[in-house]
């Protein structure tokens, strides 16, 4: 087995992972914060080369590009003691998880999903919203009011109200 050597190196419940399994977002704790600090630093060096070390056997398993910039990603988080949950784009929410995502009501997701703006399909009676769909949506109202708030300077701009 594989491990992020150190950086699950200290935690004390062992369980068993899936490819597809969703944990709790993990706080950091203030070592790990530091650790975090440190290992950008060691992430971010020209020469620098990272591989996954089996702590058993010492065998290795370098890192790709990709998987490199997505742990210097999750070391900039946890360096700035946020929280971290990993979750693949696909995964489905309820319409609370959609609403406390986007900070609004569940009436509000319900609302979005009936007039057609938020995809979302039934499990049984109960709505499902995919993350991708919701972050697209998220990004799309985010352009949206960048575009009217500049409108809106542009028309002050005109109007001499600054």
């Amino acid at each position: 087995m594989f491990s992020l050597h150190p950086i699950l190196q200290g935690r004390t419940k062992e369980r068993p992972m899936s490819i597809r399994a969703y944990n709790e977002p993990v706080s950091p704790t203030p070592e790990t914060v530091t650790f975090a600090q440190k290992a950008i630093h060691d992430l971010d060096r020209p020469e620098a080369r990272f591989a996954l070390v089996d702590r058993v056997s010492g065998q290795e398993l370098p890192l790709s590009d990709q998987i490199h910039d997505l742990l210097r990603q999750l070391m900039v988080d946890l360096a700035q003691n946020r929280a971290v949950a990993i979750v693949p784009l696909d995964h489905e929410l309820t319409p609370n998880q959609a609403a406390d995502i986007l900070n609004v009501s569940r009436t509000t997701i319900v609302r979005l999903i009936d007039s057609g703006k938020l995809p979302a399909h039934l499990v049984g009676t109960h709505h499902r919203i995919r993350l991708e769909d919701l972050l697209a949506h998220k990004q799309a109202a985010d352009i949206a009011h960048e575009k009217a708030m500049q409108e809106m300077v542009t028309l002050g701009q005109e109007l001499g109200l600054e």
